[in-house]
Protein backbone atom coordinates (compact mmCIF):
# COMPACT_ATOMS: atom_id res chain seq x y z
CA UNK A 1 0.00 0.00 0.00
CA UNK A 2 2.74 5.92 -1.16
CA UNK A 3 2.05 9.45 -1.56
CA UNK A 4 -0.39 10.64 0.69
CA UNK A 5 -0.57 6.99 1.72
CA UNK A 6 -3.05 5.30 3.92
CA UNK A 7 -1.62 2.54 6.06
CA UNK A 8 -2.09 -0.43 3.81
CA UNK A 9 0.09 -2.09 1.17
CA UNK A 10 -1.55 -4.79 -0.81
CA UNK A 11 0.06 -8.16 -1.36
CA UNK A 12 -2.81 -10.42 -2.29
CA UNK A 13 -3.66 -12.29 -5.43
CA UNK A 14 -6.94 -11.68 -7.28
CA UNK A 15 -9.29 -14.59 -7.79
CA UNK A 16 -12.99 -15.32 -8.05
CA UNK A 17 -14.38 -16.29 -4.66
CA UNK A 18 -16.76 -19.18 -4.17
CA UNK A 19 -17.19 -18.20 -0.54
CA UNK A 20 -17.92 -14.62 0.46
CA UNK A 21 -17.43 -13.18 3.89
CA UNK A 22 -20.48 -11.07 4.57
CA UNK A 23 -19.01 -7.63 4.82
CA UNK A 24 -15.65 -8.65 3.40
CA UNK A 25 -13.46 -10.22 0.76
CA UNK A 26 -9.66 -10.45 1.34
CA UNK A 27 -7.07 -8.86 -1.00
CA UNK A 28 -3.35 -8.59 -1.66
CA UNK A 29 -0.12 -6.79 -0.74
CA UNK A 30 -0.56 -3.12 -1.51
CA UNK A 31 -0.17 0.49 -0.55
CA UNK A 32 -3.05 2.87 -0.88
CA UNK A 33 -3.64 6.44 -1.98
CA UNK A 34 -7.22 6.78 -0.90
CA UNK A 35 -9.54 9.57 -1.97
CA UNK A 36 -12.14 10.83 0.49
CA UNK A 37 -14.99 8.38 0.94
CA UNK A 38 -17.95 9.20 -1.29
CA UNK A 39 -21.24 9.35 0.54
CA UNK A 40 -23.45 6.55 -0.68
CA UNK A 41 -24.13 5.03 -4.08
CA UNK A 42 -25.63 8.19 -5.53
CA UNK A 43 -22.30 9.98 -5.10
CA UNK A 44 -20.52 7.13 -6.85
CA UNK A 45 -22.89 7.19 -9.80
CA UNK A 46 -22.63 10.98 -10.11
CA UNK A 47 -18.87 11.06 -10.75
CA UNK A 48 -17.99 8.75 -13.61
CA UNK A 49 -16.15 11.21 -15.84
CA UNK A 50 -13.99 8.83 -17.84
CA UNK A 51 -11.53 11.52 -18.88
CA UNK A 52 -10.87 12.42 -15.25
CA UNK A 53 -10.41 8.76 -14.29
CA UNK A 54 -7.97 8.10 -17.14
CA UNK A 55 -5.97 11.23 -16.37
CA UNK A 56 -5.78 10.25 -12.70
CA UNK A 57 -4.71 6.71 -13.61
CA UNK A 58 -2.02 7.87 -16.02
CA UNK A 59 -0.55 10.23 -13.44
CA UNK A 60 -0.34 7.36 -10.95
CA UNK A 61 1.23 4.99 -13.48
CA UNK A 62 3.82 7.58 -14.45
CA UNK A 63 4.71 8.31 -10.84
CA UNK A 64 4.56 4.91 -9.22
CA UNK A 65 4.66 1.86 -11.45
CA UNK A 66 7.62 -0.44 -10.93
CA UNK A 67 8.78 0.05 -14.52
CA UNK A 68 8.93 3.31 -16.47
CA UNK A 69 6.01 3.01 -18.88
CA UNK A 70 5.97 3.82 -22.58
CA UNK A 71 2.83 5.93 -22.73
CA UNK A 72 2.78 6.02 -26.52
CA UNK A 73 2.10 2.28 -26.71
CA UNK A 74 -0.01 2.33 -23.55
CA UNK A 75 -2.27 5.14 -24.77
CA UNK A 76 -3.04 3.35 -28.01
CA UNK A 77 -4.16 0.23 -26.12
CA UNK A 78 -6.15 2.24 -23.58
CA UNK A 79 -8.04 4.00 -26.34
CA UNK A 80 -8.78 0.77 -28.19
CA UNK A 81 -10.15 -0.80 -25.01
CA UNK A 82 -12.29 2.27 -24.37
CA UNK A 83 -13.65 2.36 -27.95
CA UNK A 84 -14.20 -1.40 -28.31
CA UNK A 85 -17.99 -0.98 -28.18
CA UNK A 86 -17.93 0.95 -31.49
CA UNK A 87 -16.02 -0.88 -34.25
CA UNK A 88 -16.45 2.15 -36.51
CA UNK A 89 -13.98 4.11 -34.37
CA UNK A 90 -10.37 3.71 -35.46
CA UNK A 91 -7.25 5.18 -33.89
CA UNK A 92 -4.42 6.03 -36.29
CA UNK A 93 -1.03 6.71 -34.75
CA UNK A 94 2.14 8.32 -36.06
CA UNK A 95 5.32 9.65 -34.54
CA UNK A 96 3.73 13.07 -34.10
CA UNK A 97 -0.02 12.58 -33.68
CA UNK A 98 -2.95 10.39 -32.66
CA UNK A 99 -5.98 10.66 -34.91
CA UNK A 100 -9.45 9.23 -34.31
CA UNK A 101 -11.62 8.41 -37.30
CA UNK A 102 -15.15 7.08 -37.49
CA UNK A 103 -16.29 5.41 -40.69
CA UNK A 104 -13.23 6.89 -42.38
CA UNK A 105 -13.98 10.49 -41.35
CA UNK A 106 -11.72 12.32 -38.96
CA UNK A 107 -13.25 12.95 -35.54
CA UNK A 108 -10.26 14.53 -33.82
CA UNK A 109 -6.48 14.68 -34.04
CA UNK A 110 -4.03 15.66 -31.33
CA UNK A 111 -0.23 16.05 -31.33
CA UNK A 112 1.56 13.48 -29.22
CA UNK A 113 3.73 14.57 -26.29
CA UNK A 114 7.46 14.35 -26.93
CA UNK A 115 8.26 12.49 -23.72
CA UNK A 116 6.87 8.93 -23.74
CA UNK A 117 7.24 8.72 -19.94
CA UNK A 118 5.12 11.82 -19.18
CA UNK A 119 1.89 10.29 -17.87
CA UNK A 120 0.24 13.66 -17.24
CA UNK A 121 0.75 14.85 -20.80
CA UNK A 122 -0.33 11.57 -22.40
CA UNK A 123 -3.31 11.25 -20.07
CA UNK A 124 -4.43 14.77 -20.98
CA UNK A 125 -4.18 14.05 -24.71
CA UNK A 126 -6.03 10.77 -24.32
CA UNK A 127 -8.76 12.41 -22.27
CA UNK A 128 -9.41 14.87 -25.11
CA UNK A 129 -9.61 12.07 -27.67
CA UNK A 130 -12.04 10.15 -25.47
CA UNK A 131 -14.29 13.17 -24.94
CA UNK A 132 -14.42 13.79 -28.68
CA UNK A 133 -15.12 10.13 -29.40
CA UNK A 134 -18.05 10.04 -26.98
CA UNK A 135 -19.58 13.05 -28.72
CA UNK A 136 -19.11 11.44 -32.16
CA UNK A 137 -20.23 7.90 -31.36
CA UNK A 138 -23.84 7.06 -30.48
CA UNK A 139 -22.69 3.72 -29.04
CA UNK A 140 -20.24 5.37 -26.64
CA UNK A 141 -22.51 8.32 -25.88
CA UNK A 142 -25.35 6.04 -24.77
CA UNK A 143 -23.07 3.46 -23.15
CA UNK A 144 -22.67 2.94 -19.43
CA UNK A 145 -19.76 5.07 -18.25
CA UNK A 146 -18.55 2.52 -15.71
CA UNK A 147 -18.34 -0.04 -18.50
CA UNK A 148 -16.29 2.32 -20.66
CA UNK A 149 -13.96 2.97 -17.73
CA UNK A 150 -13.60 -0.75 -17.04
CA UNK A 151 -12.77 -1.50 -20.68
CA UNK A 152 -10.20 1.32 -20.82
CA UNK A 153 -8.56 0.39 -17.52
CA UNK A 154 -8.51 -3.35 -18.28
CA UNK A 155 -6.70 -2.64 -21.54
CA UNK A 156 -4.30 -0.35 -19.69
CA UNK A 157 -3.32 -2.71 -16.89
CA UNK A 158 -2.96 -5.63 -19.28
CA UNK A 159 0.04 -3.82 -20.76
CA UNK A 160 1.78 -3.26 -17.40
CA UNK A 161 2.43 -6.56 -15.59
CA UNK A 162 0.57 -9.63 -14.41
CA UNK A 163 -0.34 -8.21 -10.99
CA UNK A 164 -1.49 -4.70 -11.91
CA UNK A 165 -5.23 -4.55 -12.46
CA UNK A 166 -8.38 -2.48 -12.22
CA UNK A 167 -11.22 -3.11 -9.76
CA UNK A 168 -14.60 -1.62 -10.58
CA UNK A 169 -16.54 0.16 -7.80
CA UNK A 170 -18.34 -2.94 -6.54
CA UNK A 171 -15.17 -5.04 -6.38
CA UNK A 172 -13.29 -2.10 -4.86
CA UNK A 173 -15.84 -1.86 -2.06
CA UNK A 174 -15.32 -5.57 -1.39
CA UNK A 175 -11.57 -5.03 -1.38
CA UNK A 176 -11.80 -2.18 1.12
CA UNK A 177 -14.12 -4.23 3.32
CA UNK A 178 -11.72 -7.12 3.18
CA UNK A 179 -8.78 -4.96 4.19
CA UNK A 180 -10.36 -2.84 6.89
CA UNK A 181 -13.80 -4.25 7.71
CA UNK A 182 -17.15 -2.47 7.80
CA UNK A 183 -20.77 -2.79 8.83
CA UNK A 184 -22.00 -6.39 8.77
CA UNK A 185 -23.19 -9.24 10.98
CA UNK A 186 -20.18 -11.57 10.96
CA UNK A 187 -20.98 -14.66 8.91
CA UNK A 188 -19.41 -16.56 6.05
CA UNK A 189 -21.85 -17.84 3.44
CA UNK A 190 -21.55 -20.37 0.66
CA UNK A 191 -23.74 -21.32 -2.27
CA UNK A 192 -24.21 -25.08 -2.58
CA UNK A 193 -24.61 -27.08 -5.76
CA UNK A 194 -28.38 -27.07 -5.28
CA UNK A 195 -28.32 -23.23 -4.96
CA UNK A 196 -28.92 -23.04 -1.22
CA UNK A 197 -27.16 -20.26 0.70
CA UNK A 198 -25.72 -21.76 3.89
CA UNK A 199 -23.80 -20.30 6.80
CA UNK A 200 -20.31 -21.82 6.81
CA UNK A 201 -18.91 -19.81 9.73
CA UNK A 202 -20.21 -17.50 12.43
CA UNK A 203 -17.73 -15.07 13.95
CA UNK A 204 -17.44 -15.19 17.74
CA UNK A 205 -18.92 -12.14 19.41
CA UNK A 206 -20.53 -10.89 16.20
CA UNK A 207 -24.18 -9.85 15.89
CA UNK A 208 -24.90 -13.18 14.18
CA UNK A 209 -23.19 -15.10 16.98
CA UNK A 210 -25.04 -13.22 19.69
CA UNK A 211 -28.35 -13.78 17.85
CA UNK A 212 -27.82 -17.54 17.91
CA UNK A 213 -27.22 -18.17 14.20
CA UNK A 214 -25.40 -21.43 13.56
CA UNK A 215 -23.22 -23.05 10.95
CA UNK A 216 -25.49 -24.96 8.55
CA UNK A 217 -28.42 -22.53 8.77
CA UNK A 218 -29.92 -21.80 5.37
CA UNK A 219 -30.70 -18.16 4.56
CA UNK A 220 -34.30 -17.80 3.34
CA UNK A 221 -34.96 -14.07 3.58
CA UNK A 222 -33.39 -10.77 4.64
CA UNK A 223 -35.60 -7.93 5.85
CA UNK A 224 -38.61 -9.84 4.54
CA UNK A 225 -37.20 -10.20 1.01
CA UNK A 226 -36.70 -13.74 -0.27
CA UNK A 227 -33.09 -14.70 -0.93
CA UNK A 228 -33.89 -18.04 -2.58
CA UNK A 229 -32.02 -18.51 -5.86
CA UNK A 230 -30.26 -15.17 -5.39
CA UNK A 231 -26.53 -14.82 -6.14
CA UNK A 232 -24.05 -14.49 -3.30
CA UNK A 233 -23.39 -10.87 -4.21
CA UNK A 234 -27.04 -10.04 -3.42
CA UNK A 235 -26.76 -11.66 0.00
CA UNK A 236 -23.63 -9.68 0.78
CA UNK A 237 -25.18 -6.42 -0.40
CA UNK A 238 -28.27 -6.93 1.77
CA UNK A 239 -26.29 -7.80 4.88
CA UNK A 240 -23.74 -5.03 4.69
CA UNK A 241 -24.66 -1.56 5.80
CA UNK A 242 -24.05 1.24 8.23
CA UNK A 243 -22.88 0.19 11.69
CA UNK A 244 -25.80 0.27 14.13
CA UNK A 245 -28.57 -0.20 11.56
CA UNK A 246 -30.99 -3.15 12.00
CA UNK A 247 -31.28 -6.23 9.83
CA UNK A 248 -33.81 -9.08 10.03
CA UNK A 249 -32.85 -12.55 8.82
CA UNK A 250 -35.01 -15.64 8.33
CA UNK A 251 -33.17 -18.96 8.25
CA UNK A 252 -34.06 -22.63 8.03
CA UNK A 253 -32.31 -24.80 10.62
CA UNK A 254 -32.22 -28.24 8.98
CA UNK A 255 -31.30 -30.08 12.18
CA UNK A 256 -34.56 -28.93 13.76
CA UNK A 257 -36.63 -28.65 10.61
CA UNK A 258 -37.92 -25.20 11.52
CA UNK A 259 -37.63 -21.59 10.43
CA UNK A 260 -36.21 -18.88 12.67
CA UNK A 261 -36.36 -15.13 12.25
CA UNK A 262 -33.77 -13.13 14.19
CA UNK A 263 -33.14 -9.42 14.43
CA UNK A 264 -29.67 -7.90 14.74
CA UNK A 265 -27.86 -4.60 14.51
CA UNK A 266 -24.87 -4.36 12.24
CA UNK A 267 -21.50 -3.82 13.89
CA UNK A 268 -18.02 -3.27 12.51
CA UNK A 269 -16.88 -6.62 11.19
CA UNK A 270 -13.34 -7.51 10.21
CA UNK A 271 -13.16 -10.88 8.44
CA UNK A 272 -11.61 -13.70 10.45
CA UNK A 273 -8.24 -14.69 9.00
CA UNK A 274 -6.90 -16.66 11.99
CA UNK A 275 -8.30 -19.99 13.22
CA UNK A 276 -6.71 -22.00 16.04
CA UNK A 277 -7.13 -25.74 16.54
CA UNK A 278 -5.46 -27.92 19.15
CA UNK A 279 -3.77 -31.04 17.81
CA UNK A 280 -2.64 -32.82 20.96
CA UNK A 281 0.36 -30.88 22.22
CA UNK A 282 0.63 -28.82 19.03
CA UNK A 283 -1.18 -25.61 18.08
CA UNK A 284 -2.39 -25.61 14.48
CA UNK A 285 -3.05 -22.01 13.42
CA UNK A 286 -4.55 -21.41 9.98
CA UNK A 287 -3.81 -17.99 8.48
CA UNK A 288 -6.15 -17.53 5.52
CA UNK A 289 -5.26 -13.90 4.75
CA UNK A 290 -3.73 -10.70 6.10
CA UNK A 291 -6.15 -7.93 7.03
CA UNK A 292 -6.05 -5.20 9.66
CA UNK A 293 -6.87 -7.62 12.51
CA UNK A 294 -4.61 -10.56 11.60
CA UNK A 295 -1.68 -9.86 13.92
CA UNK A 296 -3.87 -9.17 16.94
CA UNK A 297 -5.87 -12.32 16.28
CA UNK A 298 -2.67 -14.34 15.87
CA UNK A 299 -1.43 -13.17 19.26
CA UNK A 300 -4.78 -14.12 20.76
CA UNK A 301 -4.63 -17.59 19.16
CA UNK A 302 -1.11 -18.22 20.48
CA UNK A 303 -2.10 -17.04 23.96
CA UNK A 304 -5.09 -19.39 23.85
CA UNK A 305 -2.85 -22.30 22.82
CA UNK A 306 -0.44 -21.61 25.65
CA UNK A 307 -3.28 -21.50 28.16
CA UNK A 308 -5.04 -24.58 26.81
CA UNK A 309 -1.98 -26.78 26.23
CA UNK A 310 0.26 -25.35 28.91
CA UNK A 311 4.01 -25.95 29.35
CA UNK A 312 3.75 -29.06 27.21
CA UNK A 313 3.13 -27.02 24.05
CA UNK A 314 5.45 -28.67 21.51
CA UNK A 315 5.26 -25.93 18.91
CA UNK A 316 3.19 -24.13 16.32
CA UNK A 317 2.09 -25.11 12.82
CA UNK A 318 1.31 -21.94 10.86
CA UNK A 319 -0.78 -23.14 7.92
CA UNK A 320 -0.69 -20.59 5.09
CA UNK A 321 -1.59 -22.98 2.27
CA UNK A 322 -3.91 -21.18 -0.10
CA UNK A 323 -3.29 -17.84 1.66
CA UNK A 324 -3.29 -15.41 -1.22
CA UNK A 325 -2.02 -12.39 0.65
CA UNK A 326 -3.21 -9.18 2.23
CA UNK A 327 -1.77 -6.09 3.85
CA UNK A 328 1.95 -5.42 3.85
CA UNK A 329 2.04 -3.97 7.34
CA UNK A 330 0.37 -7.12 8.65
CA UNK A 331 2.94 -9.34 6.95
CA UNK A 332 5.60 -7.33 8.75
CA UNK A 333 3.95 -7.47 12.17
CA UNK A 334 3.12 -11.19 11.88
CA UNK A 335 6.78 -11.94 11.09
CA UNK A 336 7.82 -9.70 13.98
CA UNK A 337 6.04 -12.04 16.37
CA UNK A 338 8.62 -14.72 15.64
CA UNK A 339 11.93 -13.11 14.67
CA UNK A 340 14.27 -10.97 16.72
CA UNK A 341 15.94 -7.75 15.73
CA UNK A 342 16.97 -7.60 12.10
CA UNK A 343 15.66 -7.57 8.54
CA UNK A 344 12.29 -9.11 7.71
CA UNK A 345 12.20 -8.08 4.05
CA UNK A 346 13.07 -5.19 1.77
CA UNK A 347 11.47 -3.56 -1.25
CA UNK A 348 13.00 -2.11 -4.39
CA UNK A 349 11.22 -0.03 -7.02
CA UNK A 350 11.53 2.93 -9.36
CA UNK A 351 10.08 5.53 -6.98
CA UNK A 352 12.47 6.55 -4.17
CA UNK A 353 9.78 5.88 -1.55
CA UNK A 354 9.52 2.27 -2.71
CA UNK A 355 13.07 1.44 -1.63
CA UNK A 356 12.85 0.38 2.00
CA UNK A 357 14.10 -2.20 4.47
CA UNK A 358 11.60 -3.50 7.01
CA UNK A 359 13.10 -4.60 10.33
CA UNK A 360 11.87 -6.15 13.52
CA UNK A 361 12.81 -5.49 17.12
CA UNK A 362 13.21 -7.97 19.95
CA UNK A 363 10.41 -6.27 21.89
CA UNK A 364 7.65 -8.20 20.15
CA UNK A 365 9.38 -11.55 19.79
CA UNK A 366 7.36 -14.57 20.88
CA UNK A 367 9.23 -17.08 23.04
CA UNK A 368 11.27 -19.48 20.93
CA UNK A 369 8.60 -22.07 20.33
CA UNK A 370 9.43 -24.32 17.38
CA UNK A 371 7.48 -23.26 14.29
CA UNK A 372 6.65 -25.07 11.06
CA UNK A 373 5.11 -23.07 8.20
CA UNK A 374 2.97 -24.85 5.60
CA UNK A 375 2.88 -23.47 2.05
CA UNK A 376 1.59 -24.56 -1.36
CA UNK A 377 1.13 -23.18 -4.85
CA UNK A 378 -1.79 -21.05 -3.69
CA UNK A 379 0.31 -19.25 -1.07
CA UNK A 380 1.16 -15.80 -2.35
CA UNK A 381 2.37 -12.35 -1.50
CA UNK A 382 2.07 -11.55 2.23
CA UNK A 383 2.24 -15.24 3.12
CA UNK A 384 5.43 -15.53 1.07
CA UNK A 385 6.94 -12.58 2.95
CA UNK A 386 6.37 -14.35 6.26
CA UNK A 387 7.57 -17.75 5.02
CA UNK A 388 10.73 -16.35 3.41
CA UNK A 389 11.56 -14.25 6.47
CA UNK A 390 11.10 -17.08 8.95
CA UNK A 391 13.06 -19.49 6.75
CA UNK A 392 15.94 -17.10 6.07
CA UNK A 393 16.16 -16.00 9.70
CA UNK A 394 16.22 -19.55 11.02
CA UNK A 395 12.93 -19.22 12.84
CA UNK A 396 10.83 -21.88 11.12
CA UNK A 397 10.93 -24.89 8.83
CA UNK A 398 8.91 -24.37 5.66
CA UNK A 399 7.06 -27.51 4.58
CA UNK A 400 4.87 -28.14 1.53
CA UNK A 401 5.35 -27.18 -2.10
CA UNK A 402 6.76 -24.17 -3.91
CA UNK A 403 4.59 -21.10 -3.43
CA UNK A 404 2.92 -18.99 -6.10
CA UNK A 405 5.71 -16.46 -6.63
CA UNK A 406 4.10 -13.07 -6.18
CA UNK A 407 7.09 -11.12 -4.98
CA UNK A 408 5.77 -7.65 -5.67
CA UNK A 409 3.91 -4.96 -3.75
CA UNK A 410 0.93 -3.14 -5.20
CA UNK A 411 -0.18 0.39 -4.45
CA UNK A 412 -3.94 0.94 -4.46
CA UNK A 413 -5.09 4.19 -6.06
CA UNK A 414 -8.68 5.12 -5.34
CA UNK A 415 -10.14 6.60 -8.52
CA UNK A 416 -12.77 9.28 -8.99
CA UNK A 417 -15.40 6.71 -9.97
CA UNK A 418 -14.83 4.81 -6.67
CA UNK A 419 -12.96 2.06 -8.48
CA UNK A 420 -9.37 1.13 -7.68
CA UNK A 421 -6.25 1.01 -9.81
CA UNK A 422 -3.93 -1.60 -8.34
CA UNK A 423 -0.40 -0.88 -9.54
CA UNK A 424 2.76 -2.89 -9.01
CA UNK A 425 4.98 -0.58 -6.98
CA UNK A 426 8.03 -2.52 -5.86
CA UNK A 427 9.75 -5.89 -5.82
CA UNK A 428 10.20 -7.84 -2.58
CA UNK A 429 13.45 -9.32 -1.31
CA UNK A 430 13.99 -11.90 1.43
CA UNK A 431 16.51 -11.21 4.24
CA UNK A 432 19.17 -13.20 2.35
CA UNK A 433 18.67 -10.98 -0.70
CA UNK A 434 16.84 -13.16 -3.19
CA UNK A 435 13.58 -12.16 -4.82
CA UNK A 436 10.86 -14.77 -5.20
CA UNK A 437 8.77 -13.00 -7.84
CA UNK A 438 7.61 -15.68 -10.31
CA UNK A 439 10.04 -18.06 -8.58
CA UNK A 440 8.24 -18.62 -5.29
CA UNK A 441 9.52 -19.72 -1.88
CA UNK A 442 11.06 -23.19 -1.91
CA UNK A 443 10.19 -25.27 1.18
CA UNK A 444 12.96 -26.90 3.19
CA UNK A 445 10.96 -30.14 2.97
CA UNK A 446 9.06 -30.72 -0.25
CA UNK A 447 6.05 -32.89 0.58
CA UNK A 448 5.42 -33.56 -3.10
CA UNK A 449 8.40 -35.92 -2.85
CA UNK A 450 7.52 -37.51 0.50
CA UNK A 451 5.13 -40.43 0.82
CA UNK A 452 4.31 -39.95 4.50
CA UNK A 453 5.63 -38.43 7.69
CA UNK A 454 7.48 -41.58 8.61
CA UNK A 455 9.87 -41.07 5.69
CA UNK A 456 11.22 -37.76 7.01
CA UNK A 457 14.85 -37.91 8.13
CA UNK A 458 17.97 -35.78 7.96
CA UNK A 459 18.63 -37.20 4.50
CA UNK A 460 15.29 -35.82 3.34
CA UNK A 461 16.36 -32.35 4.42
CA UNK A 462 19.89 -32.69 3.05
CA UNK A 463 18.63 -33.81 -0.36
CA UNK A 464 17.01 -30.39 -0.83
CA UNK A 465 19.86 -28.25 0.47
CA UNK A 466 21.65 -27.89 -2.85
CA UNK A 467 18.43 -26.67 -4.46
CA UNK A 468 17.92 -24.15 -1.65
CA UNK A 469 21.44 -22.82 -2.13
CA UNK A 470 20.91 -22.36 -5.85
CA UNK A 471 17.47 -20.84 -5.24
CA UNK A 472 18.75 -18.22 -2.83
CA UNK A 473 21.88 -17.40 -4.81
CA UNK A 474 19.94 -16.17 -7.83
CA UNK A 475 19.29 -12.43 -7.99
CA UNK A 476 17.88 -11.92 -11.49
CA UNK A 477 16.90 -15.37 -12.77
CA UNK A 478 15.93 -15.79 -16.39
CA UNK A 479 12.54 -17.20 -17.28
CA UNK A 480 14.23 -20.46 -18.23
CA UNK A 481 15.93 -20.64 -14.83
CA UNK A 482 12.62 -19.91 -13.08
CA UNK A 483 10.88 -22.68 -15.03
CA UNK A 484 13.62 -25.20 -14.24
CA UNK A 485 13.75 -24.32 -10.55
CA UNK A 486 10.00 -24.57 -10.07
CA UNK A 487 10.17 -28.14 -11.33
CA UNK A 488 12.26 -29.08 -8.29
CA UNK A 489 9.20 -28.95 -6.04
CA UNK A 490 6.18 -28.36 -8.28
CA UNK A 491 3.62 -26.00 -6.72
CA UNK A 492 0.46 -27.84 -5.69
CA UNK A 493 -2.98 -26.45 -4.94
CA UNK A 494 -4.03 -29.17 -2.49
CA UNK A 495 -3.68 -29.07 1.30
CA UNK A 496 -3.15 -32.71 2.26
CA UNK A 497 -3.23 -33.89 5.88
CA UNK A 498 0.19 -35.40 5.18
CA UNK A 499 1.70 -31.90 5.40
CA UNK A 500 0.39 -31.55 8.95
CA UNK A 501 1.65 -35.04 9.83
CA UNK A 502 5.14 -34.14 8.61
CA UNK A 503 5.04 -30.84 10.50
CA UNK A 504 4.00 -32.68 13.66
CA UNK A 505 6.88 -35.14 13.31
CA UNK A 506 9.33 -32.27 12.99
CA UNK A 507 7.99 -30.60 16.12
CA UNK A 508 8.27 -33.84 18.10
CA UNK A 509 11.81 -34.57 16.87
CA UNK A 510 13.84 -31.60 18.08
CA UNK A 511 17.10 -32.79 16.52
CA UNK A 512 15.48 -33.19 13.11
CA UNK A 513 13.72 -29.84 13.51
CA UNK A 514 16.98 -28.08 14.37
CA UNK A 515 18.70 -29.68 11.38
CA UNK A 516 15.90 -28.53 9.03
CA UNK A 517 15.99 -24.99 10.41
CA UNK A 518 19.74 -24.77 9.87
CA UNK A 519 19.41 -26.06 6.32
CA UNK A 520 17.01 -23.23 5.51
CA UNK A 521 19.47 -20.51 6.57
CA UNK A 522 22.62 -22.13 5.17
CA UNK A 523 22.84 -19.80 2.20
CA UNK A 524 22.48 -16.63 4.24
CA UNK A 525 25.11 -17.81 6.70
CA UNK A 526 27.82 -18.50 4.12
Amino acid sequence: MIVPLSSSFRLALPRAAAILLVGALVVSCATSTEMPQAQGRAAVAADVNIERVVLQAYRAIGDRHLYEPNFRALSAETYRGFASADPALVLETSDTSFTVKRDGREVMSRPTPGDTSDGRAWGGMLAELMAGSIDASPALHSGDRQTLIRQAMAATTKQLDRNSRYADPEEARDNRFQRDGGGGIGITVERTDDKKILLRAVQDGSPAGKAGLQVGDQILAIDGESMLDRPLSDIVRHLRGTVGTPVLMTVLRPAQGRELTVGMKRSRIIPTTVVYERRGDIALIVLSGFNSATTDNLRTAIDKARTEIGPGLAGLIIDMRGNRGGLLDQAQTVAEQFVGEGTIFSTQGRHPDSRRTYRSSTARKIADLPVVVLMNGGSASASEIVAAALQDRGRAVVVGTTSYGKGTVQTVVRLANEGELILTWSRLQAPSGYTWNELGVLPSICTAKVGNGGQIATTTVDSNQGSLMRWHALRNPTQEEVTDLRKICPPGENSPDRDIEIASQLLHDRALYAHAVQAGIYQAAR
